[in-house]
């Protein structure tokens, strides 16, 4: 019997979902039943068709109105995902955050 198919963002989410998951891919595709030549097929289509950083420097967008708090947020966009921080963030951790959106 065929499986039901899924759609690219299915997997997309399917992937995102086993690198948080703490599993190595071939432990994730087990344990959820996933054909781990076909998971790792799709894993590479994503890569291949992911926007590719340019290098350039990030559209960093200032909140229009201020915040209630006493530190005002800072919203980074990188590759597609908002990232609101307060400016009190150490620049290691933003660092961090950008580098995993960036794998």
């Amino acid at each position: 019997m065929r499986r039901e198919q899924r759609t690219k963002d299915e997997w997309g989410a399917t992937w995102l979902a086993q690198q948080t998951s703490g599993l190595n891919a071939r432990e994730y595709c087990e344990k959820h039943n996933i054909h781990f030549k076909t998971f790792s097929a799709r894993k590479s289509d994503i890569r291949r068709n992911a926007v590719k950083p340019t290098g350039k420097l990030v559209n960093v967008l200032k909140p229009n109105s201020t915040p209630v708090s006493a530190i005002p947020l800072l919203s980074v966009v990188y590759q597609g995902v908002t990232v609101n921080v307060s400016q009190a963030v150490e620049a290691k951790w933003l660092a961090e955050v950008m580098k995993a959106l960036d794998s």
